[in-house]
C-alpha cells in the first residue's frame, strides 16, 4: 500500500511538471542585454507573474540546472515575482547584444498660404493628404476659406534610428532610466510607444545606441517621475580619466558600525527600558539601512554589509577596525559619535577607504584631515550659508532684516551670515549697476566707462558677469567699492524689542526678516506680535528649525508671515516615493519610521549607487554623482578644503503655506519678488 502510495505521489509530480511545462507564458521580456561579472555573461532577467524555470530556460535556450547553477537560492526558495534572476549566455547568444535598427515616424509640418479660388478638396489633393486631416489641423478652415489664411500642412517624417534593448528593473521609472542613458523621457516614448500603457517591471524597452554605449551598469537610485529640466544639462568637466573607465567590481564590501547596545540585552533577548530608548535611534536607521539594501540588491546590486556594535566606546571601535575583514572593506558608514570617528578615520585613511559620518560635527578640522571622508550632515554655518544664497537670489531688492538676541557662542555664526548675505547683495548690486551703465551713451577712457556720469566701476554686460561669478574671478578693482555697502539692518531683540525693529520695516518694500534666535515663550510671543504688523508690512520670515518643534506657536502665525525654515531634513508626505518608503518601513517593523529612518535610506541608497556605478573610488567622481543627482536625493557633496573631505551642501528650505509646510526650492515658487529683474 505504501508503495503505490508513493507512486502516485511521483506519478503526480510528474505529471505536475508536464502541466506546469504546458501552461507557462511565453516570456515576452526575455533580455537582450548582457552584463560581464567577472569574466563570465549574463542576461539579467525580472521575473513576471507566472512565469517559471522552465519556461524561462526554453526562452534563453539553456536548461533549469544553468540557472539554479548561477541562482543557487533557488534550490531552497521558489521563483517569485519582482526577483531578478542571472542567466549564462550561451556562446551564440552574444550576437543578439548587437545593435538594431527601426524607423520612427514623427509629424512635421509646412505652411500654405490660401489662394483666391483654392478650396479645401483641391489643397488637400495638392499635398496628398485627406481633407478630414487637413481640416483636423486646421479647424479655422471648418467655417471657409479665406484668401492669404496660412494652414498647417502636416507631413510624415521617418528617421532611421540604432538602439540596444533593456529591460526595465523593479521599482524604475522612466525618469531614473531617462537620466541612466541620458535620453529624454520624450525619445523613450517615441522609440517605444506601448509605454502610453505605462511601465513595467521585466518590459524591454529600446535605447538609442549611440547613448547606450557611454553609461555605467544600471545601478541607480530610482527618483520621481518628473519632467526633467527644459534647459540643457551643463556637462561636467572630465577631472579624472578614472570616471570614464571606473573599476567595477561583482559585489562591494560595506561596513556599518553603529551603537546597538548589545551588552545591555540578556540571554533570553530581553533589553531594560533605559537601553532599550538609548539605542532606539539608531535601530531606526539600521532599519532604514536595511530597506535601502533591499532596494539596491532589486536592482542587480551585490552589496554585502556587515554591522558592527559600536558606540562611544575607543575599546569596541578598535575591537572593529582589528578585524580581519575590515582591512577588505569597500565602504565604511560610522561610527556616529565624534569621540571615536577619528579612531576609525584613521584606519580608513591607511587603507584608502572612503568613510561616511552619518551624523552632524561640529569638528571641521575632520574634513581638513580625512581626504575620503564624506559629512552627511552640513553644519550650521554651511546652513546659514545656504540660506543666505537663497535669500539673496529670490529677494535681492527687499528690505532684509536680521534679528536675534546675541546669543553667547553663536555670534560668530549670526555675523558670518549677515556677511554673507551683504556679499550676495552687494554682488547682485554690482551686476545691476553694470548692466545699466552698459545702457547710456558714453565712451572708455583709460579702460574706465564715462558715461552721463563718472564711474570707476568697469562695465561689464550680464552674461560675463556671469562667467566671472561661477569661476570667482570677478577682479577686487571692479568689485572693492561694493562689497563695502551695508545693506542688511540688525537687530538685538532681547535689548531693542518690537518697537525698535518696526523702526527698520519699510512700508514701500517686502520686508525679509531673519529670525537667528530660539526659545519656545520667546519665539510664540515674537511670531504674535509680528502678525499683528502684516497689516502694514509685506513681511517674509525665516525662522530656525527648533521653531517647528514648538507646541505653543499658533500655525495661524506662521502661515500669515509666509514663514520659511532651514532644516538638514524634510519629509514630504505627499511625495509617493516618501510613502512607498513608510508602507516599507511600517511592514517591516510594525511602527511609524522617523527622520534617522529616512537618512538612513537616503544614505544607504546614495552610496549603495555611487559603489556600483564607480567602484571603490567613486571619490574621484564626485561631479559626475553630483551632476546626476535626483531631486529627491538630500546630498550634494563638496569639498570645503581642497585636500580635505567632502561635506554635505543640501539644505532644504521649506514654508508655510495652505495649512502644510512645502519645500520652496522644489516647487521652483519661491518666494519671486516684485521687481526682480
Amino acid at each position: 500500500m505504501l508503495k503505490k502510495g508513493i507512486l502516485f505521489i511521483a506519478g503526480f509530480f510528474i505529471l505536475s511538471l508536464c502541466l506546469q511545462a504546458q501552461e507557462s507564458p511565453v516570456i515576452e521580456n526575455r533580455s537582450t542585454t548582457i552584463h560581464n561579472i567577472d569574466g563570465k555573461e549574463y542576461f539579467f532577467h525580472a521575473v513576471l507573474p507566472k512565469q517559471t524555470l522552465f519556461s524561462i530556460a526554453k526562452a534563453y535556450g539553456v536548461s533549469v540546472d544553468d540557472i539554479i547553477r548561477e541562482n543557487p537560492e533557488l534550490r531552497n526558495q521558489p521563483l517569485r515575482f519582482d526577483q531578478i534572476i542571472r542567466i549564462p549566455v550561451k556562446q551564440h547568444a552574444s550576437e543578439s547584444n548587437q545593435p538594431r535598427s527601426s524607423t520612427i515616424e514623427e509629424t512635421i509640418f509646412t505652411q500654405h498660404k490660401v489662394r483666391r479660388r483654392e478650396t479645401v478638396y483641391g489643397i488637400s489633393r495638392l499635398y496628398d493628404i485627406t481633407e478630414s486631416e487637413l481640416l483636423e489641423h486646421n479647424p479655422q478652415a471648418r467655417s471657409g476659406l479665406k484668401t492669404n489664411m496660412v494652414l498647417r500642412i502636416p507631413r510624415t517624417k521617418q528617421t532611421l534610428v540604432y538602439f540596444k534593448e533593456y529591460v526595465v528593473m523593479p521599482q524604475q521609472t522612466l525618469f531614473s532610466i531617462s537620466r541612466e542613458f541620458g535620453v529624454s523621457i520624450s525619445q523613450l516614448e517615441e522609440l517605444n510607444p506601448e509605454l502610453k500603457n505605462g511601465l513595467k517591471a521585466g518590459q524591454v524597452l529600446r535605447i538609442p545606441v549611440e547613448n547606450v554605449q557611454h553609461v555605467q551598469p544600471p545601478f541607480v537610485d530610482a527618483g520621481p517621475e518628473e519632467e526633467l529640466d527644459t534647459e540643457p544639462e551643463k556637462i561636467p568637466q572630465v577631472i579624472d580619466p578614472y570616471c570614464s573607465d571606473p573599476e567595477i567590481k561583482s559585489h562591494y564590501n560595506v561596513a556599518l558600525l553603529i551603537p546597538l547596545y548589545l551588552e545591555n540585552m540578556d540571554e533570553e533577548g530581553f533589553i531594560s527600558p533605559e537601553a532599550r530608548n538609548q539605542s532606539f535611534a539608531f535601530v531606526e536607521y539600521y532599519e532604514g539601512m536595511m530597506i535601502a539594501l533591499d532596494s539596491i540588491r532589486a536592482r542587480g546590486a551585490d552589496i554585502r554589509l556587515s554591522v558592527y556594535d559600536v558606540d562611544e566606546s575607543e575599546v569596541k571601535a578598535r575591537a572593529a577596525i582589528w578585524k580581519p575583514e575590515m582591512a577588505n572593506m569597500d565602504l565604511i558608514i560610522g561610527p556616529f559619535f565624534p569621540k571615536v570617528f577619528p579612531v576609525v578615520a584613521d584606519f580608513a585613511k591607511d587603507k584608502n577607504i572612503p568613510i561616511v559620518s552619518p551624523l552632524h560635527s561640529d569638528d571641521k578640522e575632520l574634513l581638513r584631515k580625512y581626504p575620503h571622508m564624506f559629512q552627511v550632515t552640513p553644519d550650521l554655518q554651511t546652513q546659514l550659508d545656504n540660506m543666505a544664497e537663497y535669500i539673496v537670489d529670490h529677494f535681492p531688492n527687499e528690505n532684509i532684516v536680521v534679528v536675534h538676541n546675541n546669543q553667547p557662542g553663536v555670534i560668530n555664526l549670526i555675523e558670518s551670515h549677515k556677511h554673507a548675505l551683504n556679499q550676495g547683495l552687494n554682488r547682485y548690486v554690482f551686476a545691476r549697476d553694470s548692466a545699466n551703465m552698459a545702457e547710456l551713451d558714453g565712451y572708455f577712457l583709460n579702460g574706465v566707462y564715462v558715461g552721463e556720469r563718472k564711474s570707476n566701476v568697469y562695465v561689464i554686460n550680464d552674461s560675463l558677469w556671469q562667467k566671472q561669478e561661477e569661476s570667482g574671478s570677478i577682479s577686487d578693482m571692479e568689485f572693492s567699492d561694493y562689497e563695502k555697502q551695508d545693506f542688511v539692518s540688525e537687530i538685538v531683540y532681547s535689548r531693542d524689542g518690537m518697537d525698535v525693529l518696526k523702526t527698520t520695516l519699510d512700508s514701500n518694500k517686502r520686508n525679509v526678516v531673519v529670525s537667528l534666535m530660539g526659545g519656545e515663550a520667546t519665539i510664540a510671543n515674537y511670531t504674535r506680535q509680528l502678525s499683528q504688523l502684516r497689516d502694514t508690512f509685506d513681511l517674509v520670515v525665516f525662522g530656525v528649525p527648533q521653531w517647528r518643534d514648538y507646541n505653543s506657536i499658533d500655525t495661524e502665525y506662521l502661515q500669515y508671515l509666509e514663514t520659511h525654515i532651514f532644516s538638514t531634513d524634510f519629509i514630504d508626505y505627499e511625495k509617493e516615493y516618501n510613502l512607498d518608503f513608510i508602507r516599507r518601513y511600517r511592514a517591516a517593523n510594525y511602527v511609524e519610521p522617523g527622520v534617522m529612518g529616512f537618512r538612513a535610506t537616503e544614505t544607504g541608497i546614495y552610496f549603495f549607487t555611487a559603489l556600483m556605478q564607480y567602484g571603490a573610488q567613486f571619490y574621484r567622481c564626485m561631479e559626475f554623482i553630483n551632476q546626476s543627482k535626483s531631486y529627491n536625493s538630500p546630498f550634494i557633496f563638496q569639498k570645503p578644503y581642497a585636500s580635505g573631505g567632502y561635506e554635505n551642501q543640501f539644505v532644504y528650505i521649506y514654508r508655510y503655506e495652505d495649512y502644510t509646510i512645502r519645500d520652496v526650492r522644489e516647487t521652483k515658487e519661491g518666494m519671486a519678488t516684485r521687481d526682480r529683474p
